[in-house]
């Protein structure tokens, strides 16, 4: 008599962040954001005030996701998108591209609440 061996997994196995990790990611974050908008009356340059005000939009609302983010892989996706969202936000302030900047500002945000409120809806989660 043969036994089959087990099938090969080809995935990394999951790693899920506790509720403890998420609260603190959105201390953490949400800090840095205030930290961020008390320091924007400190620069002359309206562009470099613009992206340091918005750069703090992109830590609250990393902030805002982050308790309700459920595996360190849906965390890599929301900093990814951060770094992202805070590349687009230094490219449009630094250069007064303001169709642009407004965009992302009513953009991340609502990405940001999508994760709280589809957990709750219907147990959909933004960053997969």
């Amino acid at each position: 008599m043969t036994t089959a061996s087990a099938p090969a997994t080809t995935t990394a196995p999951v790693r899920y962040l506790t509720k403890a990790v998420g609260g603190g990611l959105f201390v953490l974050f949400w800090a840095i954001a205030i930290v961020l908008w008390v320091l924007v009356g400190q620069f002359d340059d309206a562009g470099l005030r613009g992206f340091i005000a918005d750069a703090g939009i992109v830590f609250a609302a990393l902030g805002t996701a982050s308790p309700f983010l459920a595996t360190t892989r849906s965390l890599t996706i929301a900093l990814g998108w951060g770094a992202a969202a805070l590349g687009l936000f230094a490219f449009a302030d630094l250069l007064h591209l303001t169709v642009i900047v407004y965009l992302l500002r009513m953009f991340v945000p609502l990405v940001a609440i999508l994760a709280p409120v589809n957990k709750f809806v219907n147990g959909y989660r933004v960053f997969v």
